[in-house]
């Protein structure tokens, strides 16, 4: 890969991103900048700081395998580029608007603002290399700034500007002179030496800012789009990390559809997910457009290695970008219909918000397995039965916890080996789930914990006070809490060590304002104080303990011990069943230390 540094003075490189010499290829995503993150920035400028070098990319438009844009605040332009920016969008954007446009900078949060430098502070920076406070002043469009409705700067006028020795830094590069003769003219009755401090600006400020120099690597032109993505992968662009997403929207956009239509790819995978929130699969909020054209790419390439032996099934990011457009079409969806069917499975078995899936990642070879079940009509119970094994078996054996990319073409081949020729998957075949790992989950982070939660979940917990399903709250994004079930204080004053208490087994999801209702009392007193507020027979409220695996004659005797025992039991039953192999080490020395007896 050819390199070229150069250096470029400032107005030079900013010249040629206006008439178009150096531009954005299309895979870059948006300007994100804030106000406070520009203003460092042109301080930097004005105390001659370096802000590191750019990255450019030669480029021949007549042989480019992707299209490119303008960067923001440029407009339209009649030269092609002879260079696209790899990184330093955010920087060079930045810049141009804040230096070289004559409309206000419109930041990330939709305010707009216009720059101005403090005269007196800038000499002061340019001459000890030091920036002080408020060197540089943001304002609104109307240029006047206000604070506690009054207004505290007014550059509305160029007098007032004059008066204020306020510069214009969008004035830096043209109008220069014109501003600096208008303010002398302003000041020329005053009793200062205007015109000597003017130019003393003009010297030390902007003719240095003129002359500031960036670095730019360039790399050799049209480099393939595998080094391109190589290149994204190593080095953080901005704020905004760059995917093999952003490179094909990039790809697509510079062919056409049929009717001769640009193919806009990322509008296209927003309003699928638009769709998805829209008929309440709010569990296909987790999933990013990477997370669908990775999916998308695992079908069409197991599709095609069933009758070509030369094509292996991939995932990885250089394998996505030969993803052709017709590809894409044929199988779009398909695949959308997989996530679909995905998120109907995850909430039968008890996960309907992303804040209980146990690994989002698995969502991408569920949703190609789902996909090509249907195209095989093979949507049946007893695939269903496969998939549900499979699925819980990756889930307590944290499959997808590392390295998962080989994880997905591992899946959907041996997943779709099992529902085609009855040929077990490794991971569900060697399964060894121990009952310790299980027990010692105790954080929302963790994908065992986030399961054993949805097992409560999909076994019809209810709240203990409100009676609501706790899975369709979760859904609702009503406000749940883990509560213990024995609560953490009453355990501490009884001395219980903590690893007794603080354990899935004495957790349990309830409503926040019915966790408030509990506070820190026994069970016996709790469960009283529900009765009688609800007037509730002891039976009515047994059987909503049950659904979350709780025994009610324990609670009510506030046996901790042989509480905790009969639940753990439960859970690694349930785990069990959806496993379909025994929890190993359920007589550990770890679980009978912390649970007094084997969970057998």
């Amino acid at each position: 890969m050819l390199l070229d540094v150069k250096k470029f003075s400032l107005d030079k490189l900013l010249e040629k991103i206006k008439c178009g010499e150096i531009q954005l290829p299309d895979f870059q995503r948006d300007w994100v900048w804030d106000d406070a993150r520009i203003k460092s920035l042109l301080e930097s400028v004005i105390c001659g700081f370096p802000i590191n070098s750019i990255l450019l990319m030669g480029c021949d438009v007549d042989n480019l395998k992707f299209s490119y844009r303008t960067v923001e605040g440029v407009g339209q332009v009649s030269d092609k580029p002879q260079a696209l920016i790899l990184d330093g969008q955010q920087r060079l954007t930045s810049l141009f608007g804040a230096l070289f446009s004559d409309k206000p900078v419109k930041i990330s949060n939709d305010k707009e603002f216009f720059y101005y430098v403090d005269m007196n502070k800038a000499i002061a920076a340019a001459e000890t290399s030091e920036a002080e406070e408020d060197l540089i002043i943001s304002v609104p469009p109307n240029k006047k700034l206000r604070s506690g409705g009054k207004i505290k700067l007014d550059l509305s006028t160029p007098e007032k500007e004059f008066a204020a020795g306020m510069f214009p830094l969008n004035k830096i590069f043209k109008d220069t002179l014109e501003w600096i003769f208008a303010y002398t003219s302003y000041h020329a009755n005053d009793d200062d030496d205007k015109k000597s401090f003017v130019m003393k600006f003009n010297n030390l400020v902007v003719k240095k800012v003129s002359a500031y120099e960036i670095i730019s690597v360039e790399l050799e032109k049209n480099i393939s789009l595998e080094a391109v993505c190589k290149i994204f992968e190593k080095v953080n662009i901005g704020v905004v990390k760059l995917d093999v997403f952003d490179l094909l929207t990039a790809v697509f956009a510079a062919h056409k559809t049929d009717d001769g239509k640009s193919i806009a790819l990322r509008k296209e995978l927003d309003d699928i997910k638009s769709d998805f929130e829209e008929n309440s699969l709010k569990i296909l909020s987790a999933i990013e457009r990477t997370d669908f054209i990775t999916a998308l790419n695992l079908l069409v390439t197991y599709e095609k290695s069933r009758t070509d032996k030369k094509v292996s099934v991939s995932c990885k990011s250089e394998d996505i970008l030969k993803l052709s457009y017709r590809d894409y079409l044929d199988n779009r969806a398909a695949i959308v219909d997989g996530f679909i069917d995905a998120a109907k499975f995850l909430a039968e078995e008890g996960i309907t918000t992303k804040k209980y899936l146990p690994y989002k990642t698995q969502l991408v070879p569920l949703a190609a397995i789902f996909a090509k079940v249907k195209a095989l009509g093979k949507d049946n119970l007893a695939t269903r039965k496969k998939l549900r094994q499979w699925y819980w078996t990756s889930v307590f054996s944290e499959a997808y916890r590392d390295g998962h990319l080989n994880r997905f073409v591992k899946d959907i081949v041996q997943v779709m080996d099992w529902i085609i020729r009855d040929k077990m998957p490794e991971i569900v075949e060697k399964a060894h789930i121990n009952a310790w790992n299980l027990m010692r989950a105790k954080i929302t982070q963790s994908a065992i914990y986030r399961g054993l939660i949805s097992i409560i979940f999909h076994h019809g917990a209810k709240d203990f006070l409100a009676g609501t399903d706790m899975a369709a709250s979760a859904n609702f994004a009503e406000s749940i809490e883990i509560h213990h079930v024995f609560p953490k204080k009453y355990c501490e004053i009884q001395k219980l060590p903590k690893e007794r208490y603080d354990n899935v087994a004495n957790r349990t999801p309830i409503m926040k304002r019915t966790n408030k209702f509990l506070g820190d009392n026994p069970p016996s007193f709790y469960l009283g104080k529900i009765e009688e507020k609800l007037n509730l027979s002891g039976a009515e409220l047994d059987e909503i303990l049950e659904r979350h695996f709780i025994a009610p004659a324990l609670c009510r005797a506030d046996d901790f011990n042989a509480f905790l025992v009969d639940r753990a039991k439960k859970i690694l039953d349930a785990v069990e069943e959806r496993i379909g192999h025994p929890v190993s080490g359920r007589d550990s020395q770890e679980i009978k230390k912390v649970f007094g007896s084997p969970l057998q």
